[in-house]
C-alpha cells in the first residue's frame, strides 16, 4: 500500500523536525521530496528565527538584570513611564505601598502632573458627576464662563435662602418677646421679665 503524499503544510513540518535530529538536506530530500534549494530555505528561514528568539531573550535577560541594580527609585520610575499600576509596582518590586506611592507622588511632580494627581485624589468620587456636566457642556455648546455665571446665581439664592431662615428667626423671636411682654405687663416684674433692647419709656410707665 502506496504511502499518502504529504501536503505543503506538513513537509515544512517534517524538513524542520529531520533538521533538528541533525539530518542533511541530501538526507531530508528524499523523505519529503522537495528540490534541495527548496528545502534549505526553509531551514534557513528556521534557524533565523530561532536566532532572532535567542537574542530577544538574552536582551530581556540583560534588562532583567540591570534593573535589579538601579535604585528603588529608578526602577519604579521606568515602570512609570511604561504605564504600570501602582498595584503591579508593588508586586514586581515587593516593595511596601506606601513607599511606592510616595515615588509615584515624586513621579507626577516630575512629569508636571502632580496637580492632576491631587486633584483625583480630592475629587475622585465625584469624577463621574464631573464628567457628566463636561458632557453635558459639550453637547449643548456652553462654556466654562456660562457654568461659572451659573454657579455665582446658584450662590447668590443659598444667601438669599439663608437670609430668609435668618429674618424668620428674627420674627419668631420678636413674637415670643411680644407675647411675654402681654402676659407680663399687668405683673410688678415687668422690667425683670423685658426682653434687653426694649426702650426704657417701657419701664417708665409703672
Amino acid at each position: 500500500m502506496s504511502e499518502i503524499p504529504l501536503n505543503k503544510f506538513e513537509k515544512e513540518k517534517k524538513v524542520i523536525e529531520l533538521h533538528k535530529q541533525g539530518k542533511t538536506i541530501r538526507q531530508i530530500a528524499p523523505e519529503v521530496h522537495m528540490a534541495f534549494r527548496d528545502i534549505s530555505k526553509k531551514i534557513k528561514a528556521y534557524d533565523k528565527k530561532i536566532r532572532l528568539q535567542q537574542t530577544k531573550k538574552e536582551i530581556e535577560n540583560n534588562q532583567s538584570n540591570k534593573m535589579t541594580k538601579l535604585s528603588l527609585r529608578t526602577q519604579a520610575f521606568k515602570l512609570f513611564q511604561k504605564g504600570t499600576k501602582l498595584t503591579d509596582v508593588v508586586i514586581e518590586l515587593e516593595s511596601p505601598a506606601d513607599k511606592v506611592e510616595k515615588l509615584w507622588s515624586q513621579f507626577l511632580k516630575l512629569e508636571r502632573m502632580d496637580e492632576c494627581y491631587e486633584f483625583y485624589k480630592d475629587y475622585q468620587y465625584d469624577i463621574p458627576i464631573l464628567l457628566s456636566i463636561n458632557n453635558f457642556m459639550k453637547k449643548n455648546n456652553i462654556s466654562g464662563n456660562n457654568i461659572a455665571n451659573v454657579l455665582r446665581e446658584a450662590n447668590g439664592v443659598n444667601n438669599l435662602n439663608q437670609t430668609h431662615s435668618n429674618l424668620k428667626a428674627e420674627i419668631e423671636g420678636l413674637k415670643q418677646m411680644k407675647n411675654n411682654y402681654l402676659l407680663n405687663k399687668n405683673t410688678n416684674y415687668l422690667p425683670q421679665l423685658l426682653p434687653l433692647g426694649l426702650p426704657t419709656y417701657y419701664y417708665e410707665q409703672f
